[in-house]
This record gives structure tokens, sequence and C-alpha cells, in this order.
């Protein structure tokens, strides 16, 4: 006997899956030093400071590792 369809096992996964992203982004928020370490690196994005991690990782020679 089943208890549950396909499709409801399919939402509560998709639930469960919500729930642990909220409680992730909740775990964030809280986190006062990681909200400003994002808030600086979203304002650097914005002012075009960033690079293509390819140029990076080809700077720090990593192409074997990655």
């Amino acid at each position: 006997m089943t208890l549950l369809t396909a499709e409801e096992k399919k939402l509560l996964t998709r639930a469960a899956n919500l729930m642990d992203e909220l409680l992730e982004t909740l775990e964030v928020m809280h986190d006062k030093e990681l909200v400003e370490d994002l808030r600086v690196a979203l304002r650097e994005v914005e002012e075009d400071k960033t690079r293509p991690l390819d140029e990076l990782i080809r700077e720090l020679n990593l192409e074997e590792e990655i």
C-alpha cells in the first residue's frame, strides 16, 4: 500500500529542499562579517573590479589541479 503519490513525494522533497535553503539563508544573515563580505563583493562586481575565473586559475598556476 502506498501512502503518498509520486507527485506528493516530489512536493515534499521540494518543500524539504526549500526549508534547507531557508535555514542556510538565516545562518548567513546572522553572520555579520559574512554579510559585509558579500556587500563588498557585490560592490566590486558593480564597479567592474572582477576578472574571469580562468584568468585567476592561470595566474595561480592551478591549471593542472582544476
